[in-house]
């Protein structure tokens, strides 16, 4: 393989981190990559971690949590994947970083370490193996370098040699595991357990007055051993077999750094110089790319990550280059900067021939199937030729696709083979100058074409007719200003879209059918349209000027608007192709876009892609019969396969990095790093007032553009967009369990493999966890419990004392007063007139008391409480009181459903009471010879009522208090009491309660 040549490439996937992105320092010394995809940067001032958006430094300021002891990264870093730790040096000693818990382990003489550490290298075997320097710790004279495995916690010396006046050194590996130590005695081969297999002595230069046959060495996939003469320059192969070299590339310049990537594309760097090399031997130089983005005068390291990106370290900042196949093969491309060839109408001729209008130079230019670039001589006059550069935007093919129509200052006919041209006068009125002049060949072979709906003609290019559209038909509103034509799948039907009124649905007999504006229901989100797209479904896609893409159903009946908001890169949509997925690509004013319909999912490209420039051009997108599509914007068209392009995306991955937050019950704030352990559930303390979590897309290449979408299960129900936000922060989140889950895309649209899943558990305050408000329910079951037992233990005393009260007044007091009765009754035998009178007044009296305390006792016995004691009361009250005044008296209670009710003590006395007032009343007042008590039970209560059928006593004033006592007594009982004089006297009581 050898490059004769240099070859320029188009915009290059170039993307940039220096301190003005936010990189801590600017001199980048070497560059690796954690299992978690984090990358890590030596500098001079410290070890640098990055995540996408945060930097981790490690230095040795000790008010630093990530103190490390050196600081002055002097060589590579190796990250090891089995044991997640980080081997560097600093300052010429040799460290290594356990990532997980950020501890140092210190490697030095103890370690067998011959003096000061100059290169390191981590073989495909996982081995460490160090090249060091006993320089300043040596006798004069007798300095030595060498070489060294980490074997058994030591490093154990495999190969030593005389120390050079200069120290130039590095280590390499070949594919199979052997270790090159280019020296300045020459390049020795170890095998990987340190056997010397060879030397070699590529080139030899003198420097200092001093021979030196140092070279630096690289191999690649296939083990071909390249090096970098200091002397000769430029890039060599070397036979280890043979012995024998070969120049691939001549320069003048120094390389000192290689690497290949997964395309066997092999990148070289010198001081300024990057170059990459194709298998197939074509080189592309990246050097006034690289300067044109900052300045720069030294490369220090290449790398390339997870996500094939190559890392250049710079003593003033990083490039970040993606690598991958040519996404867009750039077409008619100016080489000035900024606007270059701005492109108008494509289309293709029978032959396979692709023409594209380059406004700029006013010229129609074709490329061949046989890549033959060339311009179409047009042969018209200057000022017709003139009028072509603002007017001729549009082109259609006549049916032996041999000539093309377009609209100049009329309906202009040109021969794509000679350029001749036809120009048909006669339509000049359906021109406008000041605007756009749609064209579009239908499916019968006529064109259509005309800036207004009476202005609107169909020609027949073989019969070169025409007519109106609209000829004869009564157009209330002639809208005009068209800017494109779309032909629907259903026959005779025309889409328009206009600059002022919307879209409009035409038949070609002459009648409108439907019109969408921002004013119709429904509406569409701009009048503004440059481009329409039927689907397969007859539904419309519609590319307004400003207003996003608009989506109209196949009955028109239903409108989606997708804007910026929604994922697209600008809301000026000026091109739509359908691939053969069915999916769409959209121009637009800044990138183009691929549209899944099903997930409704905008994937986006732009310059940094390959794009030749970033704004695309109205009327400037075609579909050849190859498959190939084409979009043409203000330097060029573009040109790509739809599948090759997306076959070439990277589903990037999410991580999640830490979480943080401030505890309000110890007033400090909190932060745990996740990146480097494993993560189960983060419990939120009650007294966190709020909590942040963050996590990261390591997807690097223009990461500024990623953006990510949450949702909260548990406590949110849609998605929420967080732009390029990559934390989000909750205050105060009620107590349960939660699962944060969020989604992302990268630069290009691409979205996140799977989603990131962060379970949540908010603790509940002690207070209103379970076991505390157990516990305060049993605390409150005890004391009512308590309570209950006081008071049942009160009320059973009261019952004991209510039963000897009543015990000891029937059988103490009532045999007293019965004495009292008897013996006054004997004494009224022997008594004078006078004394018998007061004799049988105290004999009255004394039975009165008996019969009230007997209704006393009864009322306050516990062991009378029942519906059925209080009835088996009254009827022997009746049975004492009525029977001997020879009143009948019948008492109803079949209604009362529970006989053995308790009643308590004051209900029981008081119906008692009001019921015995009754009868006395009867007794005393009334001439009745019948009484009857019912006691009946209603839904709301029980309904008492004591009847007789007497008259009230005509010679008899009442000044007694019978009838207030019992109203008072209704009272306590909440009841209702009624007294009626019709056909007798009748009480009333309504009682609460059921009986």
């Amino acid at each position: 393989m050898v490059c004769n040549g240099v070859y320029s490439q188009n915009p290059s996937q170039i993307d940039i981190l220096t301190t003005e992105q936010g990189l801590i320092f600017r001199d980048i010394t070497s560059i690796t990559q954690d299992a978690n995809e984090a990358m890590w940067f030596g500098t001079d001032l410290g070890l640098v971690k990055y995540d996408g958006y945060n930097f981790k430094v490690y230095n040795s300021d000790k008010s630093n949590p990530f103190y490390i002891e050196e600081e002055l990264i002097t060589g590579e870093l190796e990250f090891d994947a089995n044991t997640n730790e980080l081997w560097y040096m600093a300052n010429e000693k040799l460290f290594k970083l356990q990532l997980s818990t950020d501890t140092i382990i210190a490697y030095n003489g103890s370690h067998n370490i011959k003096g000061k550490v100059l290169r390191l290298l981590k073989a495909i075997d996982g081995c460490i193996w160090i090249m060091t320097d006993d320089f300043l710790t040596a006798e004069n004279g007798n300095a030595k370098q060498y070489l060294q495995k980490l074997t058994n916690g030591t490093f154990e010396v495999k190969a030593s040699i005389r120390r050079s006046k200069h120290a130039y050194s590095r280590l390499i590996e070949d594919k199979l595991g052997h270790i090159l130590w280019s020296t300045p005695l020459g390049s020795l081969k170890f095998d990987p357990g340190g056997k010397l297999l060879n030397t070699f002595k590529l080139s030899t230069f003198y420097w200092h007055s001093s021979n030196l046959n140092f070279t630096v060495s690289f191999y690649d996939s296939d083990n071909t051993h390249y090096f970098f003469p200091q002397k000769e320059h430029g890039i060599y192969t070397f036979n280890e077999t043979d012995l024998t070299s070969k120049r691939l590339f001549d320069s003048e310049n120094q390389f000192y750094y290689a690497i290949e990537d997964h395309q066997k594309h092999i990148w070289f760097a010198g001081n300024k110089e990057l170059y990459r090399i194709s298998p197939e031997g074509n080189l592309t130089d990246y050097t006034e790319q690289l300067l044109s983005l900052f300045e720069y005068s030294k490369i220090n390291d290449l790398f390339i990550d997870n996500n094939k990106l190559l890392w250049v370290a710079t003593d003033n900042g990083l490039f970040k280059i993606r690598i991958g196949e040519e996404l867009f093969l750039p077409l008619f491309v100016s080489k000035n900067k900024g606007w270059g060839n701005t492109m108008r109408g494509i289309f293709e001729d029978g032959n396979g021939t692709i023409f594209a209008k380059c406004e700029s130079q006013n010229k129609l230019i074709y490329k061949t199937k046989n890549g033959v670039i060339d311009t179409l001589t047009i042969k018209i006059d200057r000022l017709s030729k003139e009028a072509l550069k603002y007017t001729a935007n549009f082109y259609a093919l006549d049916t032996k696709k041999q000539n093309v129509f377009t609209l100049g200052e009329s309906l202009l006919k040109i021969n794509l083979k000679n350029g001749t041209t036809k120009s048909y006068d006669q339509f000049s009125p359906n021109i406008t100058f000041k605007g756009q002049n749609p064209l579009i060949k239908l499916r019968d072979g006529k064109l259509l074409f005309g800036q207004s709906l009476t202005r609107l003609v169909l020609f027949n290019p073989e019969t070169e007719t025409s007519e109106f559209v609209f000829e004869g038909s009564e157009i209330e509103n002639d809208i005009a200003d068209f800017r494109y034509f779309k032909e629907s799948k259903t026959d005779s039907i025309v889409w328009l879209g206009t600059r002022n009124d919307g879209v409009l649905k035409i038949h070609l007999s002459g009648r409108v059918e439907s019109i969408f504006t921002t004013d119709s229901k429904p509406s569409i989100s701009r009048n503004y349209i440059l481009v329409i797209e039927e689907d397969s479904n007859k539904s419309l896609w519609i590319g307004t000027h400003g207003g996003g893409l608009n989506h109209i159903s196949a009955d028109g009946k239903t409108i989606k608007i997708f804007t910026k908001l929604q994922g697209l890169p600008d809301n000026n949509i000026v091109g739509i192709l359908m691939d053969a997925n069915k999916s769409l690509w959209i121009s637009t004013y800044n990138g183009l876009s691929h549209f899944k319909k099903e997930t409704e999912v905008f994937q986006n490209f732009y310059t940094e892609d390959g794009l030749t420039h970033f704004e695309f051009n109205y009327t400037s997108f075609f579909k050849d019969s190859r498959g190939t599509f084409y979009f043409g914007g203000m330097n060029g068209v573009n040109t790509f396969k739809p599948n090759e392009v997306l076959k070439q995306s990277i589903t990037p991955k999410l991580h999640l990095l830490g979480v943080s937050g401030y505890n309000s019950k110890d007033q400090t704030r909190f932060s745990t790093d996740y990146s480097q352990i494993e993560f189960k559930k983060f419990q939120v303390s009650p007294y966190d007032q709020y909590f942040e979590i963050n996590w990261t897309m390591p997807s690097y290449f223009q990461n500024q553009k990623h953006t990510y979408s949450t949702k909260l299960e548990g406590f949110e129900n849609r998605w929420f967009y967080q732009s390029n936000s990559a934390s989000i922060r909750y205050h105060q989140l009620p107590a349960g369990d939660y699962v944060l889950k969020v989604k992302g895309k990268d630069s290009r649209g691409n979205e996140s493999t799977a989603l990131l899943s962060i379970p949540i558990e908010v603790r509940q305050i002690f207070y209103k966890k379970w076991w505390f408000i157990g516990l305060v329910l049993l605390v409150i079951i005890g004391i009512m419990y308590s309570i209950f037992r006081y008071r049942l233990q009160q009320a059973l005393a009261m019952e004991r004392l209510r039963t000897k009260i009543s015990s000891d007044l029937h059988d103490d007091v009532g045999s007293l007063l019965s004495g009292l009765a008897m013996q006054t009754e004997l004494m009224e035998i022997n008594a004078s007139e006078a004394d018998r009178f007061k004799l049988q007044k105290i004999a009255g009296i004394s039975r009165n008391a008996i019969s009230q305390m007997r209704d006393l006792v009864w009322s306050i016995d516990s062991r009378r409480e029942t519906i059925e004691d209080l009835i088996e009361r009254m009827q022997e009250l009746a049975e004492e009181l009525l029977l001997p005044k020879a009143i009948s008296f019948h008492i109803d209670s079949s209604n009362i459903k529970n006989p053995t009710k308790k009643l308590t003590a004051q209900t029981k006395q008081n119906i008692f009471l009001i019921y015995k007032e009754a009868i006395t009343n009867i007794l005393r007042h009334s001439d009745a010879t019948k009484v009857s008590v019912t006691i009946t039970n209603h839904s709301k209560g029980c309904q008492f009522i004591i009847r007789d059928n007497g008259s009230e006593k005509s010679s008899y004033k009442s000044t007694g208090l019978g009838l207030p006592n019992m109203v008072m007594r209704a009272e306590k009982l909440k009841a209702n009491l009624k007294f009626q004089k019709e056909n007798g006297f009748s009480v009333y009581l309504f009682l609460p309660f059921n009986m």
